[in-house]
């Protein structure tokens, strides 16, 4: 880990240092609060100036030294002149650097006392030194130095809080290895802009283990407990506050946002808001209190001590329930205050509070509420603490509550919901697939419809996913997820339009009761993405998954779902970087807790994401992680992994067994009744050389499936197997129209084999560079359909080696290195030239559509 940490997101200020040093402009004060990176701004103005032979002189102002008489500037005055008159010690120092620039970095002026800041402000002003400088919001400073700004004679320059996008490229520089963008997120959100909070979270975590790699990717697991730097930066910030500000602070950490009425009577609400340490807003009606920085509520809630953690949430605890707790909110924040303050709550409160928390998919915090629910006799509570263990991967645990069926007593709906945990835990957590079917079978429930769609039943699913969508008395959870159902099923069935059309019915639903708590909501979601997926509207289903994925930022088994889906798009149009990112996301997530048993799903999929990239031995030894794995693959994935395995085989040159294991896999998929997926492994096949044997089942799904991506994919084939050159170009056009541009790259490629067999020279060349346009947008991809030609089969040894030297250096230049003469390489390359079919270097660059 680079401990140094670059300097980003800062042109606009370098710019102005550059302006300074360059005596275009007086001097520059950078103002801002703690963290902001003022001093790391003006370290760099004394590296340029050190750079440019400037003298630099660095005056650093702290608490402590400013009660010594001109002790911050004492390494300016004459020797032993601590009688002298200031005015002979001030005309000292402007006369010691006489005829030569002088930079005074100034650090925490704020802090000068006031004879040091009337030697800086009377250098300034004599003209014998320029001023770059520092001060902290919110803090009072002497009026020589407010007087530099007041003057003319420095710039005050407020340093803004970084943006988002600075924060995350501040760490891509700083950590080695990814940081996916959902854990960027969270630490973007904590850090809030601030560099030095950022640096101390990264580096506080990598110590204590709440950051950490798996597999190359990093892991955000929460605030480190006990963290020194995180604590001493907050505990700086509360030193000078007395105990009112302290505990209406403590107040606001435990509870935020909270409504401004809960502690609008505490004695140090104003003088919190004061220091900087809160903040009043108003969202929407509400006015809320906030703690100024994110980080300080994590580091405060990470520390506090149990005892005080008990009395603070316990205050809270009795102030909400004064209020009556009429806001949607208030049943999860009562009984979460409770139970830190050591109070149970009653049965219901406890489990409604469980199930708002699992629709944030807090899940940890689900369990402890579902817990107590059960601890207080709540009679469908142990159905509830199963499902919130199943959404945590451990499902022996989960088994266990729900095996001996539901007490006595309970509703009919508490006895459905008690079969459906349990069945999903079996076919889910389990894998006992057939034990779970039996359990479902004849019931008419949302987990009934979710298994015949994992067991690639889509006609069954659909049927019974329609009926509990459109039953108006059925739970708003069940009729959501009942929707997710549907909308895949009339995907993967080839009526995409339809699938939309059902995706925005559970929408509105799902808008019509934003009040509820319902798990199913962002599922629905990544329906849609899906559907759009199937239908070839990859742009859209994209921004679908992308939106998700940051939106679910923090909820982990959320984040691997996003991931999935995105990855899957990124496949399809050649972003391949993208797709293994995140898949190999996803996978770090699984392995930690897998809810719907897809490590093995993911894992295989990965391998094939690696191996259309070209690492074939990567993709190898992740699919012998995928194949250790015990947990069979379920029935609706089984095509898309056994596709994905072929791409392991043709990454290997085993490119025939590549297209018979596609074909395979698109009859497991026809077998399903999926006709989507069905097309999509054909094209696969087709891409591994077998576009004669799927042409026609691939023509015949294009009429019957609603989808620009399978009927594109089907005239591609035609127009493969025919070596139909115009053909693959109108192709290629309408692949770039998804858009697929790696689908479409290779379909040029194919057309300029095409055209070269039939010596149109001018015209394999022209597709070519039109090729080289779409593989510029997949810089990882590596596939067969990118293979220009073999040239071993064209060229000898020696003219592949100069052809390929000869897209980027001269003829001297390559007679140099191969220690030939310049007529024998032009020799060759006039030979290279005539065999290709090629004028020059810029038409044979072209040849080589995968190089950057």
């Amino acid at each position: 880990m680079d401990v140094s940490w670059p300097l980003v997101g800062r042109r606009k200020e370098i710019e102005l240092i550059d302006q300074v040093l360059g005596g275009t402009r007086h001097g520059l004060v950078f103002a801002g609060p703690p963290g902001v990176g003022k001093t790391r701004l003006l370290r760099a103005a004394m590296d340029l100036a050190a750079g440019r032979d400037q003298v630099v002189e660095l005056v650093a102002a702290t608490r402590a030294g400013a009660c010594v008489p001109l002790g911050a500037v004492s390494h300016l005055l004459a020797p032993g002149g601590d009688d002298q008159e200031p005015a002979r010690l001030f005309r000292y120092a402007a006369d010691r650097w006489r005829g030569r620039r002088v930079v005074l970095a100034v650090d925490d002026a704020h802090l000068l006392d006031d004879g040091s800041a009337a030697l800086v402000h009377d250098l300034c002003l004599r003209g014998r030194a320029v001023v770059v400088g520092t001060l902290r919001d919110a803090e009072g400073v002497p009026d020589a130095i407010t007087a530099l700004w007041k003057d003319g004679l420095v710039r005050r320059v407020e340093v803004p809080l970084l943006p988002d996008s600075a924060v995350a490229a501040l760490l891509d520089r700083s950590v080695d290895g990814r940081v996916p963008e959902s854990v960027s997120t969270v630490l973007c959100r904590l850090a809030a802009g601030n560099p030095l909070h950022l640096k101390a979270l990264v580096l506080d975590g990598v110590d204590s283990g709440a950051l950490r790699q798996v597999d190359g990717v990093w892991r955000w697991h929460g605030a480190p407990r006990g963290a020194w730097r995180l604590r001493e930066l907050v505990e700086a910030r509360l030193d000078d506050c007395d105990a009112a500000v302290r505990f209406v602070v403590e107040l606001v950490a435990c509870g935020e946002p909270l409504p401004l009425g809960l502690v609008e009577r505490d004695a140090g609400l104003d003088a919190a808001e004061e220091a900087g340490l809160l903040c009043v807003e108003q969202v929407g009606r509400r006015t809320v209190v906030r703690l100024e920085h994110p980080i300080y509520g994590e580091v405060l809630r990470a520390n506090m001590r149990p005892i005080r953690a008990r009395e603070i949430h316990r205050v809270l605890a009795e102030r909400l329930a004064a209020t009556g707790l009429r806001r949607r909110d208030d049943v999860l924040r009562f009984a979460t205050w409770q139970l830190v303050a050591g109070t149970r709550p009653d049965a219901q409160t406890a489990l409604r509070a469980a199930k708002h928390a699992m629709a944030r998919y807090d899940l940890a915090l689900a369990e402890r509420l579902s817990r107590a629910a059960v601890d207080a006799g709540a009679g469908d509570a142990s159905a509830v603490l199963a499902t919130v263990l199943r959404w945590r991967g451990r499902h022996e645990d989960g088994i266990a509550l729900v095996s001996d069926g539901p007490p006595a007593g309970v509703s009919p709906e508490a006895r459905s919901h008690w079969m459906s945990t349990r069945a999903g835990l079996l076919y889910w957590g389990l894998a006992h697939h057939e034990e779970a079917t039996a359990i479902l079978d004849g019931s008419e429930c949302a987990t009934h419809a979710m298994v015949l769609l994992s067991e690639g039943q889509c006609a069954k699913a659909l049927d019974i996913g329609l009926r509990i969508a459109e039953n108006e008395s059925a739970p708003l959870d069940g009729r959501l997820w009942a929707y997710t159902v549907v909308v895949c099923a009339s995907a993967m069935l080839g009526r995409t339009g339809v699938a939309l059309e059902l995706a925005d019915d559970g929408e509105r639903l799902a808008d019509l009761h934003r009040e509820g708590s319902h798990v199913g909501g962002p599922f629905l979601r990544m329906a849609r993405g899906y559907a759009l997926l199937l239908a070839g509207r990859l742009d859209e289903a994209r921004a679908v998954a992308g939106r998700g994925y940051r939106d679910a930022a923090g909820a982990e088994v959320v984040v691997a779902a996003w991931a999935v889906l995105g990855a899957m798009v990124a496949q399809v149009q050649g972003d391949l970087r993208s797709a293994v990112d995140l898949l190999r996301e996803a996978v770090a997530i699984e392995e930690r807790q897998d809810p719907h048993g897809g490590l093995r799903t993911h894992l295989t999929i990965l391998a094939g994401a690696l191996a259309m990239t070209g690492a074939g031995t990567e993709a190898r030894q992740v699919l012998d992680r995928a194949d250790a794995l015990a947990t069979p693959v379920q029935r609706v994935y089984r095509a898309q992994t056994e596709a994905s395995r072929a791409w392991v085989l043709a990454a290997g040159g085993e490119h025939t067994r590549a297209a018979e294991l596609a074909l395979t896999a698109a009859a497991a998929a026809r077998e399903s009744g999926l006709p989507c997926v069905e097309a999509i492994i054909l094209y696969d096949a087709a891409r591994h050389g077998a576009a004669g044997r799927v042409r026609g089942r691939l023509a015949d799904l294009a009429e019957t499936a609603d989808s620009a991506l399978v009927l594109t994919c089907a005239r591609s084939a035609t127009a493969l197997d025919e070596q139909d050159g115009h053909g693959l170009q109108e192709v290629a056009r309408t692949f770039a129209e998804l858009p697929a541009p790696l689908l479409a790259a290779e379909a040029l490629v194919a057309a300029s084999r095409a055209y070269r067999d039939a010596r149109r020279t001018s015209d394999a060349v022209a597709v070519l560079a039109h090729a080289r346009q779409h593989t510029a947008r997949c810089p990882a991809a590596s596939t067969p359909g990118l293979v220009v030609q073999d040239l071993a089969e064209v060229l000898t040894p020696r003219e592949q080696e100069i052809a390929v030297l000869a897209v980027g250096s001269s003829s001297p230049d390559i007679a140099r290195r191969l220690r030939l003469s310049v007529r024998t390489v032009d020799n060759h390359l006039s030979r290279v030239y005539g065999k290709l079919g090629v004028s020059g270097r810029i038409e044979l660059a072209t040849l080589f559509v995968g190089s950057e």
